[in-house]
């Protein structure tokens, strides 16, 4: 269990052996939105704009990594890689 986690982990932090900024980003503003959330909820304060803090650092954060892996499997990805295939065996454009 803890190989898979650690894969899952280091699949989202890296490509093709490299580190991925997008991915660092990702999960800095996911990690932004935890400690910004359970400050608010260890100080009993309510914040008016918390839904917008929310969105953009918590479900931005996922709509980053998603489309990061969209984007490089179109268009950066070698031949044999891309999950989105031309018919005639190269990646599509």
């Amino acid at each position: 269990m803890r190989e898979k986690l650690e894969g899952f982990f280091v699949g989202l932090l890296y490509e093709n052996g490299a580190p991925s900024r997008t991915g660092l980003i990702s999960i800095i503003a996911f990690l932004a939105f935890l400690l910004g959330s359970a400050y608010l909820m260890l100080r009993h304060q309510q914040w008016a704009h918390y839904d917008t803090f929310a969105a953009i650092t918590g479900g931005g954060g996922l709509g980053g990594l998603v489309s990061n892996k969209f984007i490089n499997n179109k268009y950066g990805a070698p031949d044999g890689q891309s999950f989105i295939k031309n018919p005639n065996g190269g990646n599509q454009q």
